[in-house]
Formats: C-alpha cells, structure tokens, sequence
C-alpha cells in the first residue's frame, strides 16, 4: 500500500486496524526476533533430559535378605517384619536371594542354600508373574510388580522445567544487550 503525500511528509502512517488483540501483537512484535533463540533453548533442554533419560540404568540388583530364624517364625505362621512383601523387578535385573537362615529358601524356581546368596537374571516369566511361591512369608507367596523403564514422554515436564527459567534467562539477557548496543 503505497504511502499518502500528507503521510510521506509527515513520517506518520496512516493506523491499521488488527483484528489480533493488542497484548498478542505486542509479543508477536517483541518475540520474533527471539524465536530462534527459544527454539534453540527448546532444543538444547529436551536433549539435556534425553541424555539424563538415556543414561538410566536398564538392570539393576534387587537384594533380598532372609534373617536368621525365618524358617522358625514362617513355621509359627509369624511375618518378618525385614523382608519385603513386595518385590519391584525390571526385566534384566539381578535378583539377589542372600539367606542367613539355617534353612533353605525359595523364591519362584530360586532356591537359596543356608548361608550363600544366590543370584538369578529376572525374565518375563518372574517379572509379569504378579505372585510367586515363596518360603519367607507365611502365606507361601510374594508379590511382584512389574517396574519399566520410563517412557520417553516422561520427558516432557523436566523439559518444561529446565525450559522456561532458561528461556525467560535468554530472552531478558538478549533484550538487554539489544537496548544497549542500540543506545
């Protein structure tokens, strides 16, 4: 649209209407110079928690420690208060039965012998089982409650997290150093 004479002489063009409100044109108008920078900033956290989510552990151990006198407390049909009613267990990690107990001990097909631990890799048969037979609970079984990894959209919150303090840092630093060097 080509400018009138009274608006070329004056400097002052003529005002348009938007149909946007005033706030959403005064961030589009201050915001888009930063939208590279924030994409950036976007970018750069998401792949700071990736890398965090990465470097989670896949196995781990999981150690149960049967006490001296299980056997004689399971017999009288008592509980052990220091044994877990539940088990947590991912696929491929390490369960590790170490049986203080003068009596062997079991867990699913895992036997412990007195005195030794004994270790065995967690499959899918013990790990999506719900409840395996075992022989330091008086009720003959323990639970087991399948623990995944989490997924990657779990991501998504420390994103947000790490995003909006850094961006809001960026933004107010590069404005600052606009007005100066402009100054």
């Amino acid at each position: 649209m080509a400018d009138s004479p009274a608006s070329a002489a004056t400097g002052i063009r003529p005002a348009t209407r938007s149909l946007a409100p005033g706030w959403l044109v005064a961030v589009a108008r201050f915001g888009r110079p930063f939208l590279p920078v924030i994409g950036g900033v976007l970018l750069f956290s998401w792949g700071m928690v990736f890398v965090a989510w990465l470097l989670l552990p896949q196995a781990r151990t999981v150690e149960v420690v049967i006490p001296p006198g299980t056997a004689d407390l399971v017999a009288r049909g008592e509980s052990v208060e220091a044994l877990p009613r539940t088990l947590l267990l991912r696929r491929g990690d390490t369960l590790v039965l170490l049986n203080q107990d003068d009596q062997p001990h079991r867990i699913g097909a895992v036997w412990a012998e007195p005195g030794r631990a004994t270790r065995t890799i967690v499959g899918a048969s013990l790990q999506d089982a719900g409840a395996v037979a075992c022989s330091f609970h008086p009720g003959g079984s323990i639970g087991v409650s399948p623990q995944a990894r989490p997924g990657v959209e779990q991501t998504l919150f420390p994103t947000a997290l790490l995003f909006f303090p850094l961006t809001g840092a960026t933004v107010l630093t590069l404005s600052i150093t606009r007005r100066l060097s402009h100054a």
